[in-house]
C-alpha cells in the first residue's frame, strides 16, 4: 500500500465509522495532537474519534460523514478534509475540517494533526447556539 493509499484508507475508515481499521492504519506510538492536548496510541486515538462520533450523535438529530478527500502535500504528508452532515431542529449544517498526516518508513500513521480553522469554529458555534445546544 503507498502512503497516499494508507491516508486514503484512514479517511475512509473514519468516514464508516471502522475504528478497528483506523487502529490498523496507525504506528504503535501515532501521536494525535487536538487542540493543546496530544493523544498517543492507536486506542487511546481512536476512542477519542469514537467518543466524539457517539457524543455528536446523541446530540444531534441527525450526524452523517461525508467523504473525505486526500490532498498530498509530499511524499509520507497528507490533508484529509472531512465534511459532516448536522441536522438539529430541522436546522442544517455543513461543518468541514481537516487533519494534517504524516506516514512513516513503515507505512503507518506517526502523527495526526488536527488543523484549528477559527472561522469554521466559530461557524459551527453559531449553528449550536442557533439550535439550542450552547
Amino acid at each position: 500500500m503507498s502512503k497516499k493509499e494508507v491516508a486514503s484508507a484512514f479517511g475512509i475508515s473514519l468516514d464508516r465509522d471502522d475504528f478497528s481499521a483506523t487502529k490498523n492504519l496507525l504506528d504503535d506510538k501515532c501521536q494525535y495532537f487536538i487542540g493543546k492536548e496530544i493523544l498517543q496510541g492507536p486506542s487511546a486515538i481512536c476512542k477519542s474519534y469514537e467518543d466524539n462520533m457517539i457524543e455528536g450523535r446523541k446530540k444531534l438529530d441527525k450526524l452523517e460523514w461525508g467523504q473525505s478527500q486526500i490532498e498530498e502535500i509530499n511524499n509520507n504528508e497528507f490533508y484529509v478534509h472531512f465534511t459532516d452532515y448536522l441536522t438539529h431542529k430541522n436546522e442544517k449544517y455543513t461543518h468541514k475540517c481537516k487533519q494534517k498526516l504524516t506516514v512513516g518508513s513503515n507505512d503507518k500513521i506517526v502523527k495526526i494533526e488536527h488543523i484549528a480553522n477559527p472561522t469554521e469554529q466559530e461557524r459551527l458555534n453559531e449553528f449550536y447556539m442557533k439550535v439550542g445546544l450552547k
